[in-house]
C-alpha cells in the first residue's frame, strides 16, 4: 500500500519576467531606499500586492455574505 507523503516546499524558484520601465524604476527606487537586493525588492512588492488582493477578496466575500437587517425585510425584530 502506498501512502502519499506530504510534499515539502523546495524553496524559492527563479522566475524571469519582462516589466515596463516605470515598474523597473519603482523597484530600483525601493531597492535603494531599503538597501536591499533587487530580488528582495521584488519579493517585498509582490507580498504587498498579494496581501492587498487577499484583503480585497475577503472584503468582497464578506459583503456578499452579510444579510440585511430584519427591519429592512419588513420583519419586526
Amino acid at each position: 500500500m502506498l501512502i502519499a507523503e506530504p510534499k515539502t516546499e523546495s524553496g524559492p524558484k527563479e522566475l524571469r519576467v519582462k516589466i515596463g520601465v516605470e515598474y523597473h524604476l519603482k523597484l530600483h527606487a525601493l531597492k535603494l531606499l531599503r538597501g536591499k537586493r533587487m530580488s528582495e525588492a521584488v519579493e517585498e512588492a509582490l507580498e504587498f500586492y498579494f496581501e492587498r488582493v487577499r484583503a480585497e477578496t475577503e472584503a468582497q466575500q464578506g459583503e456578499a455574505i452579510q444579510l440585511p437587517p430584519l427591519s429592512a425585510l419588513g420583519v419586526d425584530e
